[in-house]
């Protein structure tokens, strides 16, 4: 399919002028003419690939100008000239803010001056295109998608249309649709992607259609490419017929909380009652939180007849989670959407939807939740966290619940615009361990092993009589700690270094068979770059992180591995370390915010409570 290319104009009559571009002009006028009263317009640009022009009219012009603007708008004195002389020195003044935008983008404009039109020679037939503009709403509704994809879905209902761009315009001038570029121009060297969210990963391709430099995201790509001279369309969810009464809903919730739990699940229930914020972070110790603490929430929603989302860092947790909820929420429809293959439920209440399946909603639901603990020791992707923001409605709520708050949702947080709830300990009420730093000043590089290895690995498994998470950087250190651990135990007659530890990595094809051994306790020591499933964790285990100022572990990395100790009854005080040649902010950052959650326990006096059965909850 050919690029379009749209061109900026400034339609007019003598009472007010708007700007607007279309890549047909003339159904702009046709429809201002019989719509909204204006008779002119003048094209300002040559045709430009639908980014530029978007970039452009936005730097150009202010809202009220591109919604309509009388000439006396804001001005002190009277209106002393005539409206026709009023509307040629705003053409003429956009003319050149046009060119000067263009040749600061490095985009050609082949006009000399503006062209004007009048109404007079334009007709469309509106009654032929009424007959479609319900199909089309009804595919939009709630969803974000590409010209291809809304003309695939109208074909699976039987209609074809030669006029579907024309259609799509007239939606787009009525408010009914919005349009955006799949990627836009943000800046005149920055570019960001609409679908996924992305400006990191646009990279520079050429365009054998339109014959020219183009771009795509690469962050997407999978999804088809995204690129500046497409458009997206979009429209927000229709009001359900439920939502004008408020009705009963059952909370099947059968589950013991701990005092922390309980509290923020009540206080997640108020803040979607009444809480002027729409945000809310759930932050709490690693092991801590579960899904259930948002099933108040979820029941205030319902009770109005909303809907909700429900984010799906990891697909393994797709079916656990759907089944979770269909058991929590008798006679509420649940639909998990993920890969090819979506079982049809019309209209759920909850939906469970992956990142690339996200992408496709528009505000759509009235509570989105992202449960990034359940991700554990992944986190959410930007995409995915993109993708939940523009699927909740403008007036929705959006839960995010994490043992590793981001930089950015913790900065807002701080400045009182994310409501914060803390579950700022484990059930067994006992404080979390606080990593030990300890720097080794020579090992900068990561070519020297720390000194204090080994004498920490006898630690643990001669007085503590632990199991050892040993975690590295890259797999060519864990095959060298490895080495040097098995050499140690030779000198000291140890015994078959092998029926004490194994190294692995992400490039082992054992990597899986090895880390399963480990948890069920075949041998004491595990070297390893990370672990990559939820249960792959042993109940009695210290963690020793080397090389700990290496950029591979981030503050929130930090926090996941030192999560994976002290959370079971059996060892409930287990020991961190990180080693490393220099003090970082993701190591400080890390050690202050596990800090933070103890004390925050012991100003609540939550130290070592109980837990409290809650059968209650199932009304």
């Amino acid at each position: 399919m050919p690029c379009r290319r749209y061109v900026i104009y400034v339609a007019w009559n003598d009472k007010k002028y708007k700007l607007g571009m279309s890549a047909n002009p003339q159904i702009d006028l046709s429809f201002l003419n019989r719509n909204e009263g204006y008779d002119h317009i003048a094209y300002i640009s040559s045709p430009l690939p639908l980014a530029v022009s978007d970039y452009v009219l936005s730097t150009i012009s202010k809202p009220q100008e591109r919604i309509g603007k009388d000439y006396s708008s804001g001005l002190k004195l009277p209106l002393v000239s005539s409206p026709a002389r009023s509307v040629k020195r705003i053409i003429d003044a956009k003319f050149k803010q046009v060119k000067k935008e263009l040749e600061q983008l490095k985009e050609e404009c082949f006009l000399e001056k503006p062209l004007h039109f009048s109404s007079k020679s334009i007709s469309i037939d509106y009654f032929s295109l009424h007959r479609y503009e319900d199909a089309l709403e009804d595919i939009l509704a709630g969803r974000i998608y590409y010209r291809r994809e809304i003309e695939r879905r109208l074909k699976e209902r039987g209609i074809e249309l030669d006029n579907l761009d024309v259609l799509l315009h007239l939606s787009t001038l009525r408010g009914q649709v919005q349009q955006v570029p799949s990627i836009k121009i943000a800046e005149p060297d920055r570019m960001v992607c609409n679908r996924c969210g992305h400006h990191e990963r646009i990279k520079k391709a050429y365009c054998n259609v339109g014959k020219r430099e183009c771009y795509f995201c690469e962050g997407c790509l999978m999804l088809g490419e995204s690129k500046p001279c497409e458009a997206l369309y979009a429209a927000p969810a229709r009001p359900r017929m439920q939502e004008n009464y408020v009705k009963s809903v059952r909370l099947n919730l059968d589950i013991a909380f701990s005092l922390p739990q309980y509290e923020a699940f009540e206080a997640l229930a108020r803040f979607v009652r009444k809480d002027s914020l729409s945000e809310a972070m759930v932050w709490a110790a690693s092991g801590a939180a579960r899904p259930e603490v948002a099933y108040g929430a979820i029941r205030e929603i319902l009770k109005r007849g909303g809907r909700v989302l429900f984010g799906i860092p990891r697909k393994e947790i797709m079916e656990e989670m759907n089944y979770r909820l269909t058991q929590a929420f008798p006679g509420v429809t649940v639909a998990g959407v993920r890969g090819k293959v979506t079982k049809a439920v019309k209209d759920p209440d909850i939906v469970l939807a992956s990142a690339y399946h996200a992408l496709k909603y528009y505000r759509n639901f009235d509570l989105v939740i992202l449960d990034e603990a359940e991700a554990f020791p992944f986190r959410a992707c930007d995409m995915l966290v993109n993708a939940l923001r523009r699927a909740r409605k403008t007036d929705g709520k959006y839960v995010y619940i994490t043992s590793t708050p981001d930089s950015a949702m913790y900065a807002r947080a701080q400045r009182g615009e994310v409501k914060v709830i803390m579950i700022p300990l484990r059930v067994h009420g006992i404080p979390l361990p606080v990593p030990k730093m300890i720097v080794e000043k020579d090992i900068q590089g990561e070519r020297k092993i720390p000194d204090s290895l080994f004498g920490l690995v006898r630690e643990t498994i001669e007085e503590d009589l632990a199991q050892l998470l040993v975690v590295v950087p890259d797999q060519g250190t864990s095959a060298r700690i490895g080495a040097f651990l098995r050499e140690k135990f030779m000198e000291m007659a140890y015994g078959d270094a092998d029926r004490l530890l194994m190294s692995t990595g992400c490039q082992d094809e054992e990597q899986q068979r090895k880390v399963n051994s480990w948890v069920r306790g075949e041998f004491p020591i595990l070297v390893t770059t990370n672990l990559t499933r939820r249960g792959d964790v042993a109940p009695n285990t210290n963690v020793i992180v080397v090389y700990a100022d290496n950029p591979t572990f981030d503050e929130g990395a930090l926090l996941q591995l030192a999560g994976r100790v002290g959370w079971s009854d059996s060892y409930p005080t287990g020991k961190v370390w990180f080693i490393a040649s220099r003090m970082t902010r993701p190591i400080e950052g890390a050690i202050r915010k596990i800090n933070l959650l103890n004390e925050e326990a012991e100003k609540k006096g939550l130290l070592e409570t109980g837990a409290v059965k809650r059968s209650d909850l199932k009304s």
